[in-house]
C-alpha cells in the first residue's frame, strides 16, 4: 500500500511543478484562448444536466440558463455567468409566482 501512496504523491507533485515551468509566452494565441475557455466549458458540462431536471422548476431554470449563456458569451467570464444565472433564476421564480 505504501508504494501506491508514494507513487500518487510523486505524480501529484510532478504535475503541479510542471505548471510552474510552463510559461504562457511559449503557447500560441489560439492555444491560450483554448485554455481560457476550459473553465467555462467544464462549468457548462456540469450545469447543463440540471437545467431540465424536472418538475415545476424547468421554466426558471431554462430562463436562467439562457441569460447566463448570453452573459458568458458577451463577457467571457465565468463569475459573470454564475452571478447572472442565479439572479435570473430567482427573478424568474419571483415573476412566475413560485
Amino acid at each position: 500500500m505504501m508504494p501506491l501512496i508514494i507513487a500518487a504523491a510523486v505524480i501529484t507533485y510532478l504535475t503541479r511543478v510542471t505548471g510552474f515551468y510552463l510559461r504562457a509566452d511559449r503557447f500560441s494565441p489560439r492555444f491560450k484562448q483554448f485554455l481560457d475557455d476550459v473553465p467555462v466549458a467544464a462549468f457548462a458540462a456540469l450545469a447543463a444536466p440540471g437545467v431540465l431536471a424536472g418538475g415545476d422548476e424547468n421554466g426558471p431554470r431554462v430562463i436562467a440558463a439562457l441569460v447566463a449563456a448570453l452573459f458568458v458569451w458577451k463577457f467571457r467570464t465565468l463569475w459573470v455567468c454564475v452571478v447572472t444565472g442565479f439572479a435570473a433564476y430567482w427573478l424568474a421564480r419571483f415573476a412566475l409566482g413560485m
